[in-house]
């Protein structure tokens, strides 16, 4: 099981919102400033074919096709992109019905959370960000943080929402609907299953 973790990629360099070249996010951004996406979209790729998506590659792809056009990366580009290429399906969903039918039978999602919002204190970031799905036995989904460190899920607002197993994280579909409920689409679903 591939995982990255976008934080050991301060010097790559990835400028998003390429709409506005004057921006910060476009001249000093770097994979791990905005590459959350990016580094999903590779474990997406490992976990559902025996090929190989290289980060570098995957960054590539996206100012290709214009996936860096604002802030991050837009996974409604980027993700069909990488599923045609990989010979996998992909669906846009804001179901966690769908994200569960998905993870059972095999497939692994790219989850859009929203971050702090009203009176919601984010589960996986404290502002737009995506975490990837690779399984759900039922009551628990399992998840690997792009942007995980050690006590991230410790503090007020996260603790208890999810379990940490040494970076593996298991959490519960009500939790996801709490966390992306301010984000459209919620869910990125891939299946190797066309």
């Amino acid at each position: 099981m591939l995982y990255i973790n976008q934080n050991d990629y301060p010097d790559i360099k990835y400028p998003t919102n390429a709409s506005d070249k004057t921006s910060r996010s476009y001249l000093e951004g770097t994979i791990e400033s905005s590459g959350c996406g990016l580094c999903s979209l590779c474990m997406i790729v490992d976990q559902l074919t025996l090929k190989k998506l290289e980060l570098i590659e995957c960054r590539d792809l996206s100012l290709k096709h214009g996936a860096n056009l604002k802030v991050g990366t837009n996974m409604k580009v980027l993700g069909p992109v990488v599923a045609q290429m990989f010979d996998l399906s992909y669906k846009q969903s804001t179901s966690e019905d769908e994200l569960a039918e998905c993870l059972r039978n095999g497939g692994a999602a790219i989850i859009n959370v929203g971050g702090d919002h009203d009176d919601h204190v984010g589960t996986f970031s404290d502002v737009g960000h995506y975490i990837t799905a690779i399984g759900f036995d039922g009551e628990k989904v399992r998840i690997l943080d792009p942007a995980y460190r050690k006590g991230k899920y410790d503090i007020e607002g996260r603790r208890g929402k999810v379990i940490d197993k040494e970076g593996i994280l298991f959490t519960t579909l009500d939790v996801l609907h709490e966390d992306t409920n301010n984000r459209t689409p919620r869910y990125y679903l891939f299946n190797n299953e066309v």
